[in-house]
């Protein structure tokens, strides 16, 4: 040992390291690495569980927008269905309106048409009667309504 005089301070400072490295291993790094391991194992189900409620709430806007753009689908052709019918109910009243419009038009044409013929007799019957009077005043003498004017 002469040749190695601090061999005993250096076997017992490596067995006091040996013995350090045991019990750190056994009670603070065992149980910190167990620790570190749970909260791992934690982490990793919760960030599956994560993506689980991503991936259904990704499924739930995606049927929630599908049932969306149904709805307005459903919607634009119900609205275009009522434009529609009011339109054709437009035409109706428009026809019937015109329809009408005409029948007055006739009736008021054929009223104005017996006023014409009634008004035409009227005046034939006073231009007899006028002329008779400038023919009496003219021949100074009465006038047969019979008489043609031919004697």
């Amino acid at each position: 040992m002469e040749n190695f005089p601090h061999l005993p301070t250096i076997l017992l400072v490596a067995a006091a390291v040996v013995a350090l490295v045991f019990i750190l291993n056994r009670w603070l790094f065992g149980p910190l690495n167990a620790i570190l391991a749970q909260r791992e194992a934690e982490i990793d189900d919760a960030r599956t569980k994560l993506e689980d409620a991503q991936r259904i709430q990704n499924e739930r806007l995606a049927a929630v927008e599908a049932r969306v753009s149904e709805s307005r689908k459903e919607s634009f052709g119900i609205r275009e269905q009522a434009h529609g019918e009011a339109r054709e109910r437009r035409e109706e009243v428009l026809a019937a309106a015109r329809a009408d419009a005409a029948k007055e038009i006739e009736e008021a044409r054929a009223e104005i048409g017996k006023q014409i013929d009634s008004a035409r007799t009227q005046l034939e019957s006073d231009a007899d009667e006028i002329a008779r009077t400038i023919a009496e005043r003219i021949l100074g003498r009465p006038v047969d309504a019979d008489t043609d004017g031919s004697n």
